[in-house]
C-alpha cells in the first residue's frame, strides 16, 4: 500500500523501480487479514465525514459523521489492528478526540458526535495530531507542539461515541528517545513491541522543503525506526536504527569561471546564490555510501509482517559546487522502500528499491544547484 505526495493511495503486489500510481483518490487505505482492501477517503465543510471504500469501488459503503466544531483528522487517520481485524479512525478538535473502532464493519451511513472522555491527557489547542496506533485497549497518540514532537501512551476503554481515554505515565518527546524530528507512522506489533518512525526533514522542523532561504546552514534529511516496550510509566526505547547521529559539512568550493556565468542569467542568479555557502553548510543527511543503512525520512508503514516491516522513505541529499574540478552540484531526490528486518533490527541493505516514478513527498529547492552547461558536468551523488 503506497501513498504518494498527492495523498493518493495506490496496492500493490509488489515494488520495483517502474511501480507508479493507478489510483486517482486522495484516500489512507489498509487490508485485512481477510485479503479485503480499505480506503478511507475524508471531507469537512459546516461537518467532518470519513468515506470508507472496499476493493476500490467507486461507490463509498460507508460514510461515518463526526458533529463537532472545527473536527480535523489526524495526519495518518487510519489504523489497522491485524491483531484483532479492527480498522481504527482518528479525528480531533478543541473538544477533544474521535475514535472509530471496527469502522471496517460498518456498512451504513453513521454520525457519532461525542469525543472522547480524556484523563489526564489534554488536546493542545497549537497541535498536529500526526499519528496513532490502537490494540485492543492500548493507545498510542503523536502530536507536535511549539516545533517539538511528543508520544503519549494511553488506555482506551468503551465503544464507538463512548470511548474512555486515560493516560499511562507522561508523553516522551522524540528528543528524550534519542531522536529528534516528527513521529509519522506507529505500528503495535504481533511480536508485542511498538514501532515508531521519527522522520526529520528539511529546516529543522520545516515539513518536505529542503532550502528555502540563503541564510540556512543546517540541512536535515534522516530519520528513524524507534522499538518501544511497555512499562508502568509509559514506555522506554529498546533500541533504534537507521539514524544519523552526527552532521557533516559541505563547501562551494572554487571560483566559476566568467564564461559560466555569463552563460545564462538562470546560471548567473545560481552561482550568486552559492557564493552563500562557501562558508559550508551542515548537513544531518546520510552519505551516499550509507544509503543502504540509514533513512532519508520514512513517512509511513506500507506493509506488516512477522519477521519485517516494510516502509516508505523520502527525502533528499545535496552537493555543492566545485567549480576547480567542473562540477556543479546537484540535489538528489530519494523515494523508495525498504525493509527492516525485525530479528536484527536493522535495515536490509538487498531490499532497498529506489522508485522513479512516485514521490511521497514534496521536496524542493529555491536555486538551480544542479544546472549543467556544455563544458560543466552536474556531480553524481556517488562522487560525494
Amino acid at each position: 500500500m503506497l501513498t504518494d505526495s498527492s495523498g493518493y493511495t495506490d496496492f500493490v503486489n509488489s515494488v520495483d523501480s517502474t511501480t507508479s500510481m493507478s489510483s486517482t483518490q486522495a484516500r489512507l487505505g489498509a487490508e485485512d487479514i481477510n485479503g479485503t482492501q480499505f480506503s478511507v477517503g475524508k471531507s469537512g465543510s459546516s461537518s467532518f465525514k470519513f468515506y470508507i471504500f472496499t476493493q476500490e469501488q467507486a461507490a463509498a459503503k460507508a460514510g461515518i459523521e463526526i458533529n463537532g466544531d472545527n473536527v480535523k483528522p489526524i495526519t495518518d487517520y487510519i489504523y489497522y489492528d491485524a491483531i484483532n481485524d479492527s480498522l481504527w479512525l482518528g479525528a480531533y478538535s478543541s473538544s477533544g478526540f474521535y475514535f472509530i473502532n471496527e469502522a471496517n464493519k460498518i456498512n451504513s451511513d453513521t454520525n457519532y458526535s461525542t469525543p472522547c472522555t480524556l484523563s489526564g491527557l489534554s488536546i493542545y489547542p497549537n497541535a498536529q495530531y500526526t499519528a496513532f496506533a490502537a490494540s485492543g485497549t492500548e493507545l498510542y497518540i503523536a502530536y507536535t507542539n511549539d516545533g517539538t514532537s511528543y508520544l503519549q501512551r494511553a488506555k482506551i476503554e468503551g465503544q464507538n461515541d463512548s470511548f474512555t481515554i486515560t493516560t499511562i505515565g507522561n508523553p516522551q518527546s522524540t528528543q528524550d528517545m534519542g531522536v529528534d524530528g516528527q513521529i509519522t507512522d506507529i505500528v503495535i506489533h504481533y511480536d508485542g513491541y511498538v514501532y515508531v518512525l521519527v522522520s526529520q526533514n528539511g529546516e529543522k522542523y520545516v515539513t518536505d522543503a529542503y532550502l528555502t532561504n540563503e541564510s540556512t546552514n543546517t540541512l536535515y534529511s534522516r530519520g528513524a525506526i524507534l522499538r518501544l516496550y511497555s512499562s508502568s510509566n509509559g514506555f522506554k526505547v529498546s533500541a533504534k536504527t537507521g539514524w544519523t547521529e552526527s552532521a557533516r559539512t559541505i563547501y562551494t568550493k572554487g571560483t566559476a569561471p566568467t564564461n559560466l556565468i555569463n552563460s545564462s542569467t538562470t546560471n548567473k542568479t545560481a552561482i550568486e546564490f552559492l557564493k552563500n555557502f562557501k562558508s559550508g553548510v551542515s548537513l544531518y543527511i546520510p552519505n551516499y555510501s550509507q544509503r543502504n543503512s540509514h533513512f532519508y525520512g520514512p513517512r509511513r508503514f506500507v506493509a506488516i509482517k512477522p519477521k519485517e516491516l516494510t516502509i516508505a522513505d523520502s527525502g533528499a541529499n545535496l552537493m555543492l559546487p566545485d567549480y576547480d574540478k567542473q562540477k556543479t552540484g546537484g540535489f538528489f531526490k530519494h523515494n523508495r522502500i525498504i525493509n527492516v528486518d525485525l530479528y536484527k533490527f536493522a535495515i536490509d541493505s538487498n531490499s532497498v528499491v529506489d522508485l522513479n516514478s512516485i514521490s511521497f513527498v514534496a521536496a524542493s529547492i529555491n536555486t538551480t544547484i544542479g544546472f549543467s552547461t556544455d563544458t560543466y558536468t552536474g556531480a553524481k551523488e556517488e562522487d560525494e
